[in-house]
């Protein structure tokens, strides 16, 4: 006899046999055995997860001679000719293939015979979203009233390209991904069966590349059993091309300390290894998306990933101390590349410049926003020296409320600290402090033109800034009434003494004015740091 391929070997033919839907085979199963057959039966999931076998079993159950507790015996005539394919009370069709209207006028009316054998006559529809929208309409009026004997079956991996006037005349079953540790169970007893050793991490390996579908997963393990009658790790990668679990962790620690050249050496491996970097690109997304969940989740990262304890430990350990931004930047870069690499002529060179940007993901930025902040900063600052060119209004508080004056006069004095050239501890302190400040409030874009220069020195109670090479046009922006107003009231906030604000040009030279600071310490003591403001006064 010709060999079979695994996963045709291994097809269930019981609802007891299904692995990883046990909610809807006792369903189905209650179903049969009390007689409360439905007329139309919609199966959705993904690829490999059983709908069509399902189906089958189905549809030799409600045929059966001899059922036990809903099953199908697989011994009577009529199972036999069902499994055999001999059973014209059976009809599977594929409507890829048989989507038009013509088809499914077809089937109508052969709907009209009765079963030759058995009690029912069932149509399986295979992928059945691929019907088109006449084929549909044609179907309409036999699915929802068929004759008592007939049962309709419609499985689909794209429910949502279902009318809804079909989905309101089925009973829906959605089929969800099968477990790794359940299909590395049913690939352990495949494996078994057909005299192979595999280790038990090849079948966990295979079972994980599987994505939820059995069919993947034994179809995976034929290819490993042609190449030899014992099935490791290594095997399983090389006939998957994909990187081990070591080499995954080594690539993604240069990217955590920004070892290009790491990076690289690591990519020559897989190029010369001749391995796809179409699917390296994809196993370094998983992997990053890995360490994100370990960052995220925690312990329960083994649960969602459908790993052992010592792999959720491994995740979590390389996880410390890479920034989450870094991780969700890599993981961007490599989905990206992934499908560039599909369309170009040099896949390596590709793979090469996104590992470079991953490891340069903490010291770049995003380009399109940077542009645009700069050009917001550009827009204000043209706003601002033509308000300096036009000359500001500058006033000072000449009304003060009676309780502010009588708490004032009651205040002790307060002595502004004397003048100093040098920056020191404080300082620098009351200048961070200052920067936290303006962050938390609406200084956004004061602080953005403040990153532009340093605090240059302290002239008593006044702080001096002056801009880095080329950004003397912050200057002007920060002296005007309102930015130099707000970065005063916020110092003298923070220190507790009314203080003052200058901003000089690069290597400007600030004359200590110890009457003007004295004038500006007592009109705040009087009149409060808030109701005080300087102004210059306009050129005729």
């Amino acid at each position: 006899m010709a060999y079979q391929a695994l996963y045709r070997q291994w097809r269930p033919s019981t609802f007891s046999e299904m692995v990883g839907q046990e909610g809807i085979m006792t369903a189905l199963r209650n179903q049969v055995a009390g007689g409360r057959i439905a007329h139309a039966y919609l199966f959705c999931g993904t690829r490999g997860t059983g709908k069509t076998s399902t189906a089958k079993i189905l549809s030799r159950a409600v045929n059966c001679l001899n059922p036990h507790d809903g099953d199908p015996c697989c011994e009577c005539e009529n199972c036999r000719r069902i499994l055999e394919g001999e059973s014209l009370d059976v009809m599977e069709i594929d409507a890829a293939s048989n989507n038009g209207v013509d088809q499914v006028r077809e089937l109508r009316d052969t709907v009209q015979y009765p079963p030759q054998f058995g009690t029912y006559k069932v149509y399986i529809i295979d992928e059945v979203h691929m019907l088109s929208v006449a084929a549909f309409n044609a179907l309409l009026k036999t699915l929802e009233e068929p004759p008592e004997y007939v049962i309709f079956i419609l499985a689909t991996t794209e429910p949502q390209k279902l009318p809804a006037t079909i989905l309101s005349r089925c009973q829906r079953f959605d089929f969800g991904r099968i477990p790794a540790e359940k299909i590395a169970g049913r690939l352990r007893e495949a494996a078994e069966k057909s005299g192979v050793e595999a280790e038990p991490e090849a079948l966990s390996l295979i079972a994980r590349a599987a994505e939820g579908g059995m069919r993947d997963a034994l179809s995976i393990l034929d290819m490993c059993i042609g190449y030899a009658t014992h099935v490791d790790t290594q095997l399983v990668h090389e006939v998957l091309g994909t990187a081990d679990r070591a080499f995954l962790f080594r690539f993604a620690e240069a990217l955590k300390t920004h070892a290009i050249d790491q990076a690289l050496l690591c990519i020559d491996e897989v190029v010369r290894a001749g391995s796809d970097p179409v699917v390296f690109s994809r196993d370094i997304s998983a992997h990053m998306r890995a360490l994100l969940l370990a960052q995220s989740c925690g312990d329960k990262i083994a649960d969602i990933l459908e790993i052992t304890s010592e792999d959720a430990r491994d995740y979590q350990t390389q996880c410390q101390d890479f920034p989450a931004s870094a991780l969700l930047r890599a993981m961007d870069i490599f989905m990206k590349v992934e499908n560039a690499m599909k369309t170009i002529s040099m896949p390596r060179l590709a793979l090469e410049s996104a590992a470079i940007r991953a490891c340069l993901s903490s010291e770049e930025k995003d380009v399109d926003a940077l542009a645009a902040r700069v050009e917001e900063l550009e827009n204000q600052c043209r706003m601002l020296e033509k308000s300096v060119r036009e000359g500001v209004s500058v006033k000072a508080a000449s009304k003060a409320a009676p309780k502010t004056a009588a708490a004032s006069a009651g205040a002790p004095e307060r002595k502004a600290p004397v003048a100093q050239k040098v920056l020191d501890g404080d300082s620098q302190a009351v200048w961070k402090s200052l920067i936290d400040y303006l962050k938390k409030g609406s200084g956004a874009s004061i602080v953005s033109m403040l990153a532009m220069g340093k605090l240059r020195e302290v002239q008593g109670n006044k702080y001096i800034w002056e801009p880095n090479d080329s950004f003397d046009f912050y200057s002007d922006a920060l002296n005007s009434e309102r930015y130099r107003s707000m970065i005063a009231n916020a110092l003298t906030e923070i220190t507790g003494t009314p203080t003052a604000f200058q901003a000089a040009k690069k290597g400007q030279e600030m004359p200590v004015n110890d009457g003007e600071e004295s004038l500006l310490s007592e009109l705040s003591e009087t009149f409060g740091a808030m109701n005080v403001s300087v102004q210059e006064k306009k050129k005729v």
